[in-house]
């Protein structure tokens, strides 16, 4: 992790003015710094206390965060591995330039409880798996040799903290899963900062800051905002005074802009800004706070039910996205975390997502923020809530700390403050509802039902959102938006046979075509992205096979039929051939998902017809298909085709005998302090195509400095299979990864391991704040 150096405007800036001129920031040297805490962390898997600096812990495992504190198999699973305490450690040395500062330790997340101390004394305490929180350190440390921090987790199941109670259809696991961060400030900084446009005048920007003095004097000064684009250029600025008498808290808001040229962030056009929010005592920048975030208007009409952003209407299409992982759980380090986002937008088309059930990764959704994936994000919970205050109190808290961190974020159009599929709870869902609205007022609130719970006395939300119901006339209510549909009642395993494949396919395009025939829907989310590890009673083998792609995110025909729905002049032309063209008795029907104008299909270069699209033609692309097709071994062939000029084409031969393994890492370059990629092996033909009835065991062999998470051996799954890797603190070198089966010859592929963050696992990112 870089540290993040603050900035000062190089031009004169005269008192509550405000700038839109081609002006630079620079370094301006304030007190703040943000280290990377996540390497150098030492584990033990038992439950006795690890507290005092003084014990000898040269016996525990060295990790590097995120880390879960049970790797597991990708299916059968025994879940009561996490059912236990454990206790992480590190050491550190400060030094002396840091006196006179506070130090505080960042969690983003810790599964499901934790207890910190720093050399032995209790510093604070969290609940819940899913929020950040933050402990002050200051009056606990040394200036003159070792630290020590002590982390006590505990990943039992704690019925007073949400989402539990009752039973779950996810995994939450346990350990540290997300980033840490130590981050130096001056006593007098800032906490957070929040931008929003003014209602008053849109072209201006309305902008807080949450101001601390945490020392024993008091402080005066200015606090200046500035807000710069993409380029590093001010478009406005504006300064306030203030006064803080020690001990004390303001929060701080003025109006800055006009903003000429305010660029408004778009699924298409994701635009972004970063806010600067620095605080002067003099001449002195005593700390600056960076955020990053974007502009932009979202509404569901509550006539029509039409969701709009920036004024113009838009039909939501996407997918909901369990944050976890094979072997690793929720412990996916930032790499992981953004190429989810890719794969949602870019290889499945999708332009929302829905992260069920629990506020996700901050990385995911600053990802979402940069490539224009909107969200639907939403508190922790699922079907249940307690009537126990204690586990109230903790809903409460939970989801305060993620509309705050989140109310930046321009993909997040909505906050759902209503557990999944939960009962009417008025008082509590009352109470949740004004905290969003008092903490995000710019941002509707949603709530998630299901048939039979929920009823419209109930409805204090600004969105009516339902799970697996789709009305084919007026809503009951409105707005309303479908945000679960299919993977439940079409579960496909990942050695599914192709009628079942295709089957999954039709299904989300049905639902899409339904929601696509009534425009008082404001859009339609399949369930699922990815299969995810479950304890619940429906998932087989403790993986609920409901997704688009497979645990392993390889994709099914139902990934490629939303990437279909994605406009080919912005994401690029696509088609694709939904059979595997295997010999088959009789005629089959060849189903085909393009975005093209019109698709020509060949059988061994013999055509059998160009045309459009004719089936669920509500779709944004209707699907293609040539009924009654004889098999002939050899090739089958579509070419797309826009305006009448070829623009995409796809090829699929009559499967052949495994004759290969390959091996194939989704990164050939990592960087030190945790850095992670997955690596797919698949068994291919002499045509290079996967052999999908291949479901023989291979042998994963990986040599280098990373650390491996994954099976030795491991069954194919419809001829794929894949593993992770994880770089360590500060080795570097060449990572060889091998895989075979005793039958075909191995499979090779390198992967260098640099020193440094690298662009891809840099916290160099105003969203951390420093």
């Amino acid at each position: 992790m870089q540290n993040l150096l603050p900035f000062i405007i190089t031009a004169f800036i005269a008192a509550g003015s405000s700038y839109a001129g081609a002006v630079k920031l620079k370094s301006s040297g304030s007190d703040r710094e943000r280290i990377d805490f996540n390497c150098g962390w030492l584990f033990s898997g038992s439950a006795d206390d690890c507290a005092a600096p003084g014990m000898n812990d040269s016996s525990f495992e060295r990790v590097t965060l995120p880390h879960t504190i049970a790797l597991v198999p990708h299916a059968d699973i025994d879940t009561s591995v996490y059912g236990r305490i454990t206790w992480y450690r590190k050491h550190f040395v400060l030094p002396d330039i840091y006196r006179g500062r506070r130090i505080t330790i960042e969690f983003q997340a810790v599964s499901k409880a934790a207890e910190v101390f720093c050399n032995g004394q209790f510093v604070g305490e969290h609940k819940g798996a899913y929020t950040p929180f933050t402990v002050d350190i200051t009056d606990k440390v040394s200036f003159k040799g070792d630290n020590v921090l002590a982390v006590k987790v505990d990943s039992r199941q704690r019925i007073e903290i949400p989402p539990e109670g009752k039973d779950v259809d996810y995994m939450i696991g346990g350990g540290i899963v997300r980033d840490v961060a130590l981050v130096v400030k001056n006593p007098v900084h800032v906490e957070w900062v929040y931008a929003r446009r003014d209602p008053a005048r849109v072209d201006c920007i309305e902008l807080t800051a949450k101001i601390v003095n945490a020392g024993k004097t008091a402080s005066a000064g200015s606090l200046r905002f500035m807000l710069t684009d993409v380029k590093g250029t001010v478009v406005a600025s504006v300064n306030k005074s203030y006064t803080l008498a020690p001990g004390t808290v303001e929060n701080i808001q003025t109006i800055a802009g006009p903003v000429k040229n305010l660029k408004l962030w778009h699924p298409d056009e994701p635009s972004l800004y970063t806010l600067n929010a620095q605080l002067f005592s003099g001449e002195k920048c005593l700390d600056e706070y960076k955020q990053l975030t974007g502009f932009r208007t979202v509404a569901f009409g509550k006539d029509d039910g039409i969701f709009l952003i920036n004024g113009n209407p838009l039909k939501l299409r996407g997918l909901n996205r369990h944050e976890t992982f094979p072997f690793i759980g929720r412990a996916a380090a930032n790499r992981l975390q953004r190429r989810d986002a890719d794969i949602i937008k870019y290889d499945f088309g999708c332009n929302i997502v829905r992260c069920s059930h629990y506020p996700q990764d901050p990385e995911f959704l600053d990802r979402c923020d940069e490539i224009g994936l909107m969200v639907l994000e939403e508190m922790a919970g699922w079907n249940f809530v307690s009537v126990n205050k204690e586990w109230q109190k903790v809903a409460l808290d939970n989801l305060t700390e993620m509309i705050i961190r989140d109310r930046n974020h321009p993909s997040v159009i909505s906050f759902g403050v209503r557990v999944n599929q939960s009962a009417d709870f008025r008082d509590f869902y009352t109470e949740t509802n004004r905290i969003a609205r008092t903490l995000a007022p710019d941002w509707p609130t949603h709530g998630v039902r299901v048939s039979g719970r929920g009823s419209k006395t109930g409805f204090l939300e600004d969105v009516w959102a339902q799970n697996f119901t789709i009305p084919s006339a007026t809503p009951p209510q409105l707005p309303w938006i479908t945000t679960e549909s299919v993977g439940h009642n079409f579960p496909v395993n990942s050695r599914a046979d192709q009628s079942r494949l295709i089957g999954q396919m039709l299904s989300h395009a049905a639902v899409h075509d339904s929601a696509g025939k009534n425009n008082k829907i404001a859009g339609l989310l399949g369930w699922c992205a990815f299969d995810y590890n479950s304890p619940y009673r429906y998932a087989k083998n403790n993986v609920c096979y409901h997704g688009v792609a497979d645990i392993f995110r390889n994709p099914r025909h139902a990934a490629y039929f939303y990437r279909s729905q994605a406009d080919a002049a912005i994401y690029g032309p696509m088609v694709y051939i939904a059979h595997r063209w295997e010999n088959y008795t009789g005629t089959n029907d060849i189903w085909v998902a393009s975005n093209c104008d019109s698709v020509e299909l060949f059988v061994n270069k013999g055509s059998l017809g160009k045309h459009a699209g004719s089936e669920y033609r509500s779709l944004s692309h209707p699907l293609f298909v040539w009924r009654n097709v004889s098999y002939s071994a050899g090739e089958v062939e579509a070419v797309g085709y826009i305006r009448g000029r070829e623009v995409s084409k796809f090829i699929r031969r009559t499967p052949g005998l495994p004759v290969r393994l390959v091996i194939a890492p989704d990164d050939t370059v990592l960087y030190t302090g945790g850095d992670m990629t997955r690596i797919v092996v698949a068994m291919v033909d002499s045509n290079a195509q996967v052999v999908k009835r291949d479901n023989s065991k291979v042998t994963i062999q990986v040599d280098g400095p990373v650390d491996f998470s994954g099976e030795r051996q491991i069954a194919l799954e419809n001829g794929m299979t894949a593993f992770f890797i994880k770089t360590r603190s500060e080795e570097i070198g060449i990572v060889t990864c091998s895989a075979k089966n005793g039958i075909i010859n191995s499979a090779k592929a390198s992967i260098i391991v640099r020193g440094g963050t690298g662009e891809e696992n840099s916290d160099d990112s105003p969203r951390k704040g420093g």
